[in-house]
């Protein structure tokens, strides 16, 4: 069947090129008539794949990061119940059912409150593990189609000192499968947020950055995801609008997180050996910069006339290579580029260097992007401790290092250590540190920043900054969730980029003022009463000092007692 594929686009090619011959070496080829070839090779090759795979299995669709289930198989897998690798997040339903059934075989290792939740999240799981599913606002289910409908709505109540708001949305999220190769998912989410207490750019949150429309006294965000995916024996292949998160962190991720609004790319899970698995995307990112050669007038014959803009095109290209040698040690190490301008084939090949394609070896001027490389370590010994750790390198430069001179290369670095069943079961602790260096995730080239809609795509806390957390996690009933912690976060300014690319002859000090400085002590409350229906109560103590006042938020500055009160349905 491979060669039958094979043969298929060869002759696919071969007739497209004697319509539509290329030109002779060295001769350009226009980008857009390029561009075109390249995807309807793209698709075909794909399409074509997906209809021949002989061995082809059920359907992906992804649970969101943000659910408790990732929590529960984290802490099975350091228990060592389970042989669960946490290195990607969202995985799919399918292989959480799989993980959970591994779980089902080794009760005995479990306690009172994890067989509970076992036995609630199978219910949940409960199409995949093959048994009666759990109630939804609409499920269909027959030999080869099914399709699941579930409702989103949530109101709350905060405040921040003097300052108070309330939040609102509603929604809904389907997911539905046909035969065993074809999963799809679709989520969509109107919210808004109003009050004097609304924190519109959120560059000191690790709530996830988003494009908001003004609202009266607030603002309102629409928040679109979706999922085509299909599956083998040994991987999966994805075209995805929705969040990624790569590395290890539990307050923030340094290489992949959910801190940008989500965007459109291509995914592709291999896992072809039981210690091996390997991980790409391939995204399209808003730049924010405007491309003025794009500009165009609509309705010229108009007494004003519309100017019609676009912003430059950006990409993200980035692979993850994960390799266990023992079940309970993940070392995982990968790279990525961004790139903008025109759409480049070559970074659509999985298993590239992409710090190879410096200056395409032609002219030192021009510049292919921005270049990232990172490490990824996970240790799970002795039964019932993790430590982990994650090294991002931004904008390197090999020949210095090598040399061991630091300028042109930007780190970042986060260390953890989490200890579950600490004093008691089900109760948890957590130490992180984090430290991103100045200049992170930034580039002299405005378009090929490591950002997308100008909120980062690594840590939320960007560049020139550190954070330390100690959080206690307690669960004394099944769904009850205790939470408090103790955070210490530090950030220094953003200079003039030009001091790191032409006035390196001293590299910029780590906090350089002005200085932002918080502390907070946080307590958090969350029970899901039935499936998929949480209350949620929320209260911190936090005195935030910005030596530049523009900085931060009026609302957020000085000491505040803050309260949250939320009841929603979905997530």
């Amino acid at each position: 069947m491979l060669f039958l594929t094979l043969f298929v686009i060869r002759s696919f090619i071969s007739r497209r090129q004697q319509r539509y011959p290329f030109p002779a070496s060295g001769a350009g080829i226009h980008s857009r008539f390029k561009s075109v070839f390249f995807f309807r090779y793209f698709i075909l090759t794909v399409s074509i794949f997906i209809i021949s795979a002989n061995n082809i299995r059920t359907q992906i669709v992804y649970t969101p990061s943000e659910n408790y289930v990732y929590e529960f198989l984290e802490r099975l897998s350091t228990k060592q119940v389970i042989e669960y690798h946490d290195e990607v997040k969202p995985i799919s339903r399918k292989q959480i059912a799989e993980f959970l059934r591994e779980a089902s075989l080794k009760k005995e290792k479990l306690s009172s409150v994890e067989l509970e939740e076992l036995d609630w999240l199978c219910e949940e799981y409960a199409y995949e593990l093959g048994t009666n599913p759990r109630w939804y606002l609409f499920s269909y289910t027959d030999s080869v189609f099914s399709l699941k409908v579930s409702p989103l709505a949530g109101y709350g109540i905060s405040g921040t000192g003097k300052y108070s708001g309330h939040s609102r949305w509603w929604g809904i999220d389907v997911y539905a499968s046909h035969s065993k190769w074809f999963g799809a998912s679709f989520y969509a989410k109107d919210q808004g947020e109003y009050g004097s207490n609304v924190d519109k750019v959120r560059n000191f949150s690790p709530l996830t950055g988003a494009a908001y429309k003004p609202a009266p006294d607030g603002m309102e965000v629409s928040d679109i995801r979706g999922s085509i995916s299909c599956s083998w024996d040994w991987g999966h292949v994805s075209l995805i609008k929705d969040y990624v998160e790569w590395g290890h962190g539990k307050f923030g991720q340094l290489i992949l997180s959910e801190k940008a609004p989500p965007f459109t790319f291509i995914r592709l899970d291999l896992y072809p050996l039981k210690w091996l698995r390997f991980y790409y995307i391939h995204g399209w990112l808003n730049s924010l910069v405007y491309d003025s050669s794009s500009f165009s007038y609509n309705h010229s014959e108009s007494i004003k006339p519309f100017l019609r803009k676009d912003y430059v095109n950006k990409y993200i290209a980035a692979n993850f290579l994960s390799i266990s040698p023992f079940n309970w040690m993940d070392i995982s190490f990968g790279n990525s580029i961004v790139y903008s301008g025109k759409l480049r084939p070559e970074f659509f090949i999985p298993f590239l260097f992409f710090k190879h394609f410096d200056n395409r070896g032609v002219d030192k001027t021009v510049e292919d992007g921005n270049k990232q490389l990172y490490l990824d370590l996970l240790i799970k010994y002795p039964e019932s401790f993790s430590f982990y750790s994650t090294l991002f390198a931004d904008c390197i430069e090999i020949r210095k290092l090598l040399k061991n001179d630091l300028r042109g290369t930007e780190l970042g670095y986060t260390a953890g250590a989490k200890k579950v069943d600490l004093l008691f079961p089900m109760l948890d602790l957590t130490v992180e540190y984090t430290r991103i260096n100045p200049w992170v995730y930034e580039h002299k080239d405005e378009t090929t920043t490591y950002k997308h809609l100008n909120y980062y795509l690594g840590h939320w806390l960007g560049q020139n900054a550190d954070q330390f957390r100690v959080q206690l996690d307690y669960r004394p009933l099944r769904g009850l969730k205790l939470e408090t912690y103790v955070e210490f976060i530090r950030k220094g300014r953003l200079n003039d980029i030009y001091y790191n690319y032409y006035g390196q002859q001293v590299r910029e000090p780590f906090l350089l003022s002005p200085l932002r400085k918080e502390k907070r002590l946080s307590l958090e409350a969350s029970y899901e009463v039935i499936h998929d229906l949480f209350g949620e109560l929320s209260y911190s103590y936090s005195d935030v000092k910005d030596e530049d006042l523009t900085r931060t938020p009026g609302f957020l500055l000085g000491i505040k007692n803050s309260f949250a009160i939320i009841v929603h349905y979905g997530l």
